[in-house]
């Protein structure tokens, strides 16, 4: 009988052993390192962005959108001309999860100097400055409707990010809602800060810098597919339009900010995608 107490005794020892051992094992897979746990919360991130169509890779400091996403995005784009393709282009955008707001938060990560987290790059200049430096008084950067705000009749576009940008508010005031277009002799502009910068006014006509000159075309381009706009209310010719779009080309910046913006408000703008769209709808600058 003592013999089988013991037996019993050493099992129950051995049992509560092994289930110790259990426990120490589970807890190790259940809890993983710091390590795992950083990759597990990165894959849940790209899941998420995933499944809402705004995934995205950031290389050298620009945020893109992989070019299978982009893809996708315009499948429904086959071989659509002239208006057809305006009014394809305006299904696709024009989504049901479309969302604008004015915020300043939006505006400071959309315009985010690559160079300079703490900084944003203003649209006509292409300065950069503090994200902090809001307009106060006379100086400090706003937010810059490039398709001027006197021209829009929808409250949407005038919160679209697409169309907004970060600005220097002494040139914002300066650009008013003059046309932009070539300006070959002009006042030259003066920033907030006294600064002189590479914008000119002339003959009713406003000329930013040349980077800037190819992202204002497509900002136009977008606010003719999102919101049905006249491109010549906005500037002196669509051939000057097309013009800017093709001698200054989509930069990293461009495509970056798209990037931003879609997960912001989850449309894109597709003449920064797809440049070739311009010469399909409007022709050539000729």
């Amino acid at each position: 009988m003592k013999s089988k107490k013991l037996s019993l005794l050493s099992l129950l020892m051995l049992g509560s052993i092994s289930l110790s051992s259990c426990y120490v094992d589970l807890g190790i897979i259940a809890f993983g390192t710091p390590e795992e746990e950083q990759q597990q919360e990165q894959q849940q991130q790209n899941t998420n962005n995933s499944s809402s169509g705004s995934q995205t890779i950031v290389e050298g400091g620009y945020t893109l959108t992989p070019q299978e996403d982009i893809d996708a995005y315009y499948s429904s784009i086959t071989n659509q001309q002239g208006s057809n393709l305006l009014s394809a282009l305006k299904l696709v955008i024009n989504t049901s999860s479309f969302k604008t707001s004015y915020d300043w938060s939006r505006f400071e990560k959309a315009d985010e100097d690559p160079a300079n987290k703490s900084n944003v790059i203003l649209i006509y200049a292409r300065t950069s400055v503090k994200k902090t430096d809001h307009v106060s008084g006379s100086t400090g950067w706003n937010r810059e409707h490039t398709f001027p705000q006197s021209k829009l009749n929808d409250g949407q576009a005038e919160s679209d990010n697409h169309i907004i940008f970060a600005s220097d508010c002494e040139v914002n005031k300066t650009r008013s809602n003059y046309k932009l277009g070539v300006v070959s002799s002009g006042s030259e502009v003066y920033d907030s800060y006294g600064q002189k910068t590479t914008c000119l006014l002339g003959n009713q006509k406003f000329d930013p810098n040349n980077e800037a000159r190819g992202i204002v075309a497509r900002a136009t381009m977008y606010a003719a597919a999102m919101y049905g706009y006249n491109p010549t209310d906005n500037f002196e010719s669509i051939a000057t339009m097309l013009k800017w779009h093709n001698d200054y080309p989509v930069t990293k910046f461009e495509q970056s900010r798209n990037a931003k913006i879609h997960n912001l408000q989850k449309n894109r703008n597709p003449f920064v995608d797809h440049p070739e769209y311009a010469s399909k709808i409007w022709g050539t600058a000729s």
